[in-house]
């Protein structure tokens, strides 16, 4: 990363930004100042206490953007002062939710529309104890005819730094990450929007001591390699964690993740939070690939619609899934589950030391009612505990399960599981 003993510092206030006067668009002064660092060969560029609005700016290598405490840099109301993504990059494997509002394509010029951009940027990124505020702009051409540009979008970078500061407010996601290397999300507040943190394509990618309150997804995105989730505390009226693309090397270790959503999900305006770990990669179109060392270790989970939902489209294969000292509470209606509808197999899941509570459903007639009936008509599983389709193995150890009120379905079910010890399983 940047050495400041060996670089510049400059004020954007030196380059004719004016604090607190909503009238003022400041992306020039600031954009100057950011490129002056850049050609001085890399350093700071301090944004001071007080509110300066702006349109779109742009991070370049070497330069990192300082919000000092009191310092918040919040988006004009004008959708016409936000540029959209220009990138040589082919970002097409990337698009999702094709055929729907909430088609997502870097190549759409109001999709990719971001109050910051890294393009091609290396070296960078933004610290301090400062504030962006999204300031939730809305752009009736945007998804859902409603979202705005994203907080800070990137393509293309390594070593990026981003820590320290909040954001709020943003008018679709905060963070937009596309083909991001060896680059760290550290100690980061986040509250309303969208999704917190989404990156499609990551290589050596930290997220570690955040805490989120998002309306939408926390963390999401996919095609992930070596990437770490560890340490943070997520809220959301939507998922927790949502892989929609498949991915080799994923720890999600040590989180907090609970519901129901501090803020609610602005299209739907529901608070309830859905998984707390949604892998489905396919969820959102084609995302073919195999899934393989999967780890998730040591998270609290509580008062989510389940804990864990992995599902796998026709396109993918997993390997291994290790699912160590997940304590679940309050879950309000869904089993744990590791599954394809299709024929997609699963290697083997292990599971050690868990110890889960869920609520019950007070239906005797419930246990009847799958019989025969198809699985994309089922509202809940057949099983209020574990539900397992298509895996070769299932290992468990030291797993506790208990249910909360009324109950009349089985704790566990296997569906074309080759090998189970499942009998061995707490149930309470």
């Amino acid at each position: 990363m940047i050495s400041f003993l060996l670089s510049i510092v400059v004020s954007i206030a030196s380059f004719g930004a004016v604090s607190n006067n909503e009238s003022v668009n400041n992306a020039e002064a600031i954009n100057r100042a950011i490129e002056h660092c850049a050609e001085q060969g890399g350093g700071r560029v301090v944004v001071p206490c007080g509110e300066y609005y702006t349109g779109s700016i742009y991070l370049k290598s070497g330069v990192m953007l300082f919000l000092e405490q009191g310092a918040v840099l919040k988006g004009v109301q004008d959708i016409d002062a936000y540029a959209s993504l220009k990138t040589t990059l082919d970002l097409s494997r990337y698009e999702s939710g094709q055929g729907t509002v909430n088609y997502n394509s870097a190549t759409d010029p109001q999709w990719s529309k971001a109050m910051v951009f890294a393009v091609g940027v290396s070296n960078a990124g933004i610290e301090g104890k400062g504030c962006i505020d999204g300031a939730d702009v809305r752009n009736p051409l945007g998804e859902e005819h409603m979202r705005g540009p994203h907080t800070v979008l990137m393509a293309g970078c390594k070593r990026m730094k981003f820590e320290g500061f909040s954001v709020k407010r943003s008018a679709n996601y905060a963070f937009l990450g596309y083909q991001i290397e060896k680059s760290q999300f550290h100690n980061l507040y986040i509250e309303g929007g969208w999704d917190g943190i989404h990156i499609r394509g990551a290589k050596c990618v930290e997220i570690a001591h955040c805490e989120m309150h998002t309306g939408d997804d926390a963390i999401a995105g996919g095609y992930w390699e070596r990437m770490s989730i560890s340490h943070n505390v997520l809220n959301s009226s939507c998922n927790g964690i949502r892989m929609i693309m498949p991915s080799i090397g994923l720890d999600i270790t040590d989180n907090e993740i609970y519901g129901p959503g501090k803020f609610e999900h602005i299209t739907s305006h529901r608070t309830r939070s859905e998984a707390a770990v949604n892998l489905e990669p396919g969820g959102w179109g084609k995302a073919p690939g195999r899934m393989d060392k999967i780890r998730i270790l040591r998270n609290k989970v509580s008062y989510v619609l389940t804990p864990l939902c992995v599902t796998l489209s026709d396109d993918n294969t997993m390997g291994r899934l290790l699912v160590e000292d997940l304590e679940a509470r309050g879950i309000t209606r869904m089993a744990l589950s590791v599954k394809s509808w299709g024929n997609a197999p699963t290697d083997c899941v292990v599971m050690r030391r868990c110890d889960m509570e869920f609520d019950g459903i007070d239906d005797p007639a419930l246990p009847a009612w799958f019989e025969n009936r198809p699985t994309d008509q089922w509202p809940v599983f057949p099983v209020w505990g574990m539900y397992f389709r298509n895996v070769k193995k299932v290992d468990v150890q030291d797993v506790k399960l208990s249910v909360k009120g009324k109950e009349y379905r089985k704790a566990w079910m296997v569906d074309n599981v080759k090998k189970h010890n499942l009998n061995v399983v707490d149930v309470r």
